[in-house]
């Protein structure tokens, strides 16, 4: 194997997208935590889990991860508020290879 990240169609279904976004919150915004404590349901913005600034992190790793293009209008608790929201977005964009959802 090599040490480049896996992009499509390596994270193929919505378990591995809910997994990787998973674990890159728990390792970039929430170091040390079980991870039993991040629920897919638990609100990230809404509870100061992610910042403006951490979200532009958060949109860099999706972007980069699934090959996808996130819009302005998606930037916001109404669709980043937490896993669940997130892999929604995530795979409406990969049907859509990034147009608007």
């Amino acid at each position: 194997m090599s040490g480049a990240r896996p992009r499509l169609p390596g994270i193929a279904m919505t378990d591995d997208v809910r997994r990787a976004l998973r674990e890159f919150i728990l390792a970039t915004f929430l170091p040390g935590e079980a991870p039993e404590t991040l629920k897919d349901s638990t609100l990230l913005v809404t509870s100061g889990i992610l910042t403006s600034l951490s979200l532009l992190e958060l949109v860099a790793f999706i972007e980069e991860t699934f090959d996808v293009v996130l819009d302005p209008q998606d930037l916001g608790v109404a669709h980043m508020d937490s896993v669940d929201l997130l892999v929604d977005l995530v795979e409406r964009r990969r049907r859509g290879r990034g147009a608007p959802g």
